[in-house]
């Protein structure tokens, strides 16, 4: 519990400074990195809040991972996975307080992008222990 308030104030302080930003997150056709919009920021919060029932207490980072077959399409396939201690790279399987929860709140959130970013087929939230946070999206080519 303490380490959810931690990351969910660190979230809050950095998204009321706008230092908050979504990395490599691609957007047809250009790519380039974009702050992250409030909303964004609202949905990683709400998924960070289920993620971390499931998180172990020297975790580093976590990531979910979500896949779906075609854009538009409301469900697929979701991974949620996370690295302990000084390893940064998430590889070890965990289960979140729901695993459809996190994946249908993204989803959700799709309908308040831009019309030309909602068709995304593949998506990574992905969470460091400081708060801070990056959403990759992946577009069919």
């Amino acid at each position: 519990m303490k380490t959810l308030i931690i990351i969910l104030l660190a979230c809050a302080a950095s998204a009321a400074q706008a230092q908050l930003r979504a990395p490599a997150q691609k957007a047809p056709p250009q790519s380039s990195s974009q702050a992250a919009s409030p909303n964004e920021n609202e949905t990683v919060i709400e998924i960070v809040k289920c993620m971390i029932a499931g998180l172990p207490e020297d975790w580093s980072v976590a990531a979910m991972e979500i896949n779906l077959e075609k854009p538009f399409d409301t469900t697929g396939d979701v991974r949620y996975f996370v690295a302990r201690g000084p390893d940064t790279k998430p590889t070890e399987p965990f289960t979140p307080c729901d695993v459809a929860q996190p994946a249908r709140t993204l989803i959700e959130a799709r309908k308040t992008q831009p019309r030309e970013r909602q068709g995304w087929i593949g998506a990574r939230v992905t969470v460091f222990r400081d708060g801070k946070f990056g959403i990759r999206y992946g577009y069919p080519k």
